[in-house]
């Protein structure tokens, strides 16, 4: 054997090797490249984070803060009871989903003569605001806020009177009052204390923190009817699911909405056993949408008017409490006010569909459509409201003789002492008009409004009318009528504004 070193093992001649190294080097070097290039790629491609409904929370002000801010009378005792009602208490806000900062609306509180003590005068002068006090300004930004989320908060022009300076304009230049506004503000208070822990609204007042607590509860048992005229109110204030002093009740609510509908092949149906509860969910969401822009609700939107177009009457072009029943005037009216909403939002609406609902109107009116019934031609004066108003969404203008003409009659003996929804809706249609009667007759319904809503202990803020037609809604929906009521002055309805009446879908 020749003497010398003995050889290596080739694993051991292999790891030492200059080459071999120099390759494990490349190697390494290579797949470290490789793993930066695709973070960066991957981190430049990445969708935006979707937001759902139920993570745009953030912290609430309490409804009275409002008031505070613009500066409401001391002494006035419908300021006095927003004043000592309580906020609602909400959910923690998210950490996870950016705060938006929200402006709180500098809602104009008007002085007007005429508490109503007189008898009302349909010729009388009409009612002027003799003062005018604003207060607040916007609040500051939260650091971090999402700059998207704001831009799209602003909706359409539609919507523009809920908020800020269209408030203001509206309430002082339409006969709004500081006791109605405070009253406004009570009313939504007591409607966010009487939300329920999932979020909805129920006409029992079951499931909040009430405990049998206020009167006169309702007996009706749809859900997605009690929930969407409960957000009604904060939408016509303002407040939306992304921003606004009630941004996390109407989150919550909005959130419970759209977890009930049912897809179908005829459309999302959010009927709960009754049109009614499909044709207010319908406009809540519109509402919504044309407020927010936010796209997440346009699907549920589309579903729901589709649904709307298939369970229409076939023969007679209305809408009762089932799908495809013969109409009757008052189902018939939130369907097409739902649709008159969805279209300011954007949304397509079939024309069909509306041609029909004027059929309906045909079928059910008398005195040459001056007058409406419930579900045959007859002259009562809460469905006569209903359908004037309906003819006015659905393209009569506003020189039409028999609209002028059954305005005027039903304007005639002053507003209902106890109907709120007579009152409701005929409101409505007098300040479309734009009637010379509306200074006189808003100014009583008004005041009268402000006098019976309840004013201590839990049912503070809230109402019940001695009114047989909605008396299975209870206090809940007497008490969002009445706020929506006197909203009427910047809300509207969204659909009640002047250009939006005087145009077809």
């Amino acid at each position: 054997m020749p003497h010398g070193h003995p050889k290596k093992p080739w694993i051991e001649r292999a790891i030492t090797s200059p080459t071999v190294r120099a390759g494990y080097a490349s190697l390494v070097a290579h797949l470290f490249i490789c793993i930066v290039l695709a973070l960066f790629f991957l981190d430049g491609n990445r969708p935006d984070p979707v937001r759902p409904l139920v993570l745009q929370f953030g912290p609430e002000a309490a409804g009275d803060a409002l008031l505070a801010d613009v500066g409401v009378d001391a002494g006035d005792p419908a300021a006095e009871t927003a004043a000592a009602t309580p906020p609602a208490a909400d959910a923690p806000a998210s950490e996870e989903v950016p705060v938006v900062a929200v402006a709180e609306p500098d809602a104009a509180l008007l002085d007007v003569p005429g508490s109503g003590a007189e008898p009302f005068d349909p010729a009388g002068p009409p009612a002027l605001a003799v003062s005018v006090r604003i207060g607040g300004g916007p609040a500051p930004a939260a650091a971090g806020s999402n700059v998207a989320i704001r831009t799209a908060t602003t909706g359409t022009a539609a919507f523009a009177a809920r908020r800020g300076k269209g408030r203001t304009a509206g309430a002082r230049a339409r006969g709004g009052s500081a006791a109605s506004e405070a009253a406004v503000e009570a009313g939504l208070a007591w409607l966010a204390r009487h939300q329920a822990v999932d979020g909805s609204w129920q006409f029992n007042l079951s499931g909040c923190l009430c405990d049998g607590a206020c009167r006169d509860p309702g007996t009706l048992t749809g859900s997605t009817a009690s929930t969407a005229i409960a957000i009604l109110p904060f939408l016509g204030a303002g407040s939306t699911h992304v921003d606004g002093p009630y941004q996390q009740t109407v989150s919550r609510g909005i959130y419970y909405l759209v977890s009930r509908m049912q897809p179908t092949p005829r459309g999302g149906d959010f009927c709960e056993g009754t049109m009614y509860g499909h044709g207010v969910t319908t406009l809540a969401l519109a509402e919504a949408l044309g407020m927010t822009r936010d796209e997440m609700l346009r699907p549920y939107l589309r579903d729901a008017i589709r649904f709307t177009e298939t369970a229409q009457d076939l023969h007679g072009g209305g809408w009762r409490y089932l799908p495809g029943q013969a109409g009757d005037i008052t189902v018939t009216a939130w369907q097409i006010a739902a649709l008159k909403s969805a279209a300011l939002a954007g949304m397509e609406v079939p024309s069909p569909t509306i041609e029909a609902a004027r059929r309906f109107l045909d079928r059910v009116q008398t005195q040459g459509g001056a007058a409406y019934g419930y579900r045959t031609p007859a002259a009562k004066p809460c469905t006569s409201a209903i359908g004037l108003l309906c003819r006015m969404y659905t393209g009569w203008g506003s020189t039409q003789e028999p609209l002028q003409r059954g305005i005027t009659n039903l304007a005639k003996p002053g507003p209902h002492p106890t109907n709120i929804y007579q009152n409701f809706y005929l409101s409505q249609a007098l300040l479309q008009l734009d009637h010379p009667v509306w200074p006189r007759w808003n100014a009583k319904n008004r005041d009268q409004i402000v006098a019976q809503q309840a004013r201590f202990g839990h049912e503070a803020g809230s109402w019940f009318f001695a009114d047989h037609d909605t008396a299975p809604g209870g206090r809940l929906a007497h008490t969002a009528l009445a706020v929506l009521t006197l909203e009427v002055y910047y809300r509207l309805l969204p659909i009640y504004r002047e250009e939006a009446v005087d145009s077809e879908f």
